[in-house]
């Protein structure tokens, strides 16, 4: 776990640094500047792209982290083997490019009535996809040498203080949203360019060209994986998006843009499990070539509590600060209240999925792959019948329920397929507590008087909620991890005052 501690927290405090300036964008600048449906056709462009460029991929970055450690070399070529699967992802690419062209008569009539703008900028799509193929690639080869931090600071950071500034350009009327799309685009392809420096500049990787030795047979089962999981990726993301393309569709843009702004505001839950998938996903498939199931089980159990530890907090974190969040935000079309019930429903599809942990992952580098995409399809069947029937009736509340429904039901059979087929799982007791803690933690901060000042507030109610939590936490040794960084604080501060 020594890697995944001292990565983790640098990725988390990277993490956490875009998560600030993703709420500055979505609750201040977002829907001053853009409005509602502006907003939603932001998201709309961004799931878009991420579909897209899934599709594209080949399965590529789930290809490298799988099968890297198996063709690296000292020689730093790693025997052409990241040569040949980048041609892949390209003529993956070019046949995605070709489909989505072809395919735009039928893919513009499901939109050009409640999202027109997405007609207008169907073709800035491919620029867009290209980027974020290139990024997802340069972004795996970084984490298989366990060097992950910099692309998350680009990823979180970098771009979000990009679409930042871009934002407070459209407010000084120095560029359009017509321009603000076309910026966007171009600061993808900006953050791709610097990751792509940064690796080159670390020695780790050869330009040039070896002799391959991947044969035929080796080829044929890392395509087929590939497919797998270029499979699986695509249908587990789209548990993620289909509720932003089919709100747009069948709702449109500003309904859209509703909802994507609690999303937006929900899925800071889930920061702590992206900062530890950037290092743990390897550490497993590492574990798996080594068939250290020990450590597989060390590390399931540790990030689940550890996620949900954190995920819990921040979750009770905003429930606390509703209404100072709505005065903040001051737009009517995001703030009326009986909006918020998006943010409890979302909020809790996110705890539910970071609280499994590992589960897709350890499926995913196993030799049970296969099984990862029936349980997304399975997910996805539902989440698509259930959007069918509850968006028309409920619009952005539908679509939320959906989204915990399929998320759930992902997650648990993931979770059953590894207890009885592994021998583990990575639930105990203290799950449990650490949903006692944050209940009496909402209580004190959600009853604590109010400041007078609106920042005043956040600021005292935020701490003294999050005291009470640590506290807690602490004092039943929930993460023995985490106490551990606590009395190391503690000791080099006891330190410094003697």
């Amino acid at each position: 776990m020594g890697i995944v501690k001292k990565q983790a927290y640098k990725n988390t405090i990277v993490s956490y640094a875009g998560m600030v300036i993703a709420y500055i964008n979505t609750v201040l600048l977002f829907p001053r500047i853009v409005g509602d449906e502006g907003y939603g056709f932001y998201n709309l462009i961004i799931s878009v792209s991420v579909l897209y460029s899934l599709v594209a991929s080949m399965g590529v970055p789930g290809i490298i982290s799988k099968y890297f450690t198996f063709y690296r070399t000292e020689d730093k070529r790693h025997t052409g083997f990241l040569h040949w699967v980048a041609w892949v992802g390209l003529l993956g690419f070019a046949g995605a490019t070709i489909l989505y062209v072809i395919f735009k008569p039928a893919i513009s009539a499901a939109y050009i009535k409640n999202s027109p703008l997405f007609v207008r900028y169907y073709y800035y799509m491919i620029p867009m996809a290209l980027f974020v193929i290139a990024f997802n690639f340069l972004e795996m080869m970084g984490r298989v040498i366990y060097k992950n931090i910099f692309s998350n600071i680009l990823q979180n950071v970098v771009l979000r203080l990009l679409t930042t500034l871009l934002l407070i350009m459209i407010a000084l009327k120095w560029i359009n949203f017509n321009d603000f799309v076309f910026l966007y685009i171009g600061a993808n392809g900006l953050i791709s360019l610097l990751l792509l420096i940064s690796l080159a500049v670390s020695g780790q990787f050869s330009h040039r060209v070896s002799e391959q030795k991947v044969d035929q047979v080796q080829k044929k089962e890392i395509l087929n994986f590939g497919l797998y999981t270029l499979t699986a990726s695509v249908i587990y993301v789209l548990l993620q998006k289909i509720d932003t393309l089919m709100l747009s569709s069948m709702a449109g843009d500003a309904v859209q843009g509703v909802y994507s702004w609690y999303f937006n505001i929900a899925i800071v839950i889930s920061v702590p499990a992206q900062a530890l998938s950037r290092t743990t996903y390897t550490i497993v498939a590492d574990s798996w070539r080594a068939k250290n199931m020990a450590n597989i089980s060390e590390v399931y159990s540790k990030t689940s509590l550890v996620q949900m530890l954190v995920g819990c907090l921040l979750f009770v974190g905003i429930f606390i600060n509703k209404e100072n969040l709505f005065a903040i935000a001051h737009n009517k079309q995001f703030t009326d209240p009986q909006y918020f019930t998006l943010f409890i429903v979302i909020g809790v599809g996110f705890l539910v999925d970071i609280t499994g942990g590992l589960n897709s992952y350890i499926i995913s580098t196993s030799h049970k792959y296969r099984l990862n995409t029936m349980f997304a399809v399975m997910a996805t069947v539902l989440c698509v019948g259930l959007d069918y029937w509850l968006i028309p009736i409920y619009k952005g509340l539908g679509a939320a329920i959906a989204y915990l429904a399929s998320i759930t039901m992902f997650n648990f059979c993931t979770w059953l397929y590894i207890k009885y087929r592994f021998k583990m799982q990575p639930f105990t007791y203290k799950h449990l507590i650490v949903v006692v803690i944050a209940a009496i933690s909402f209580v004190a901060g959600k009853y604590l008087w109010r400041m007078p000042n609106l920042f005043l507030d956040i600021a005292v109610r935020s701490l003294f909620t999050t005291a009470v939590y640590g506290l807690l936490t602490y004092y039943f040794n929930i993460s023995k991890d985490v106490n551990d960084k606590v009395d190391s604080y503690l000791n080099k501060v006891l330190k410094l005052i003697k």
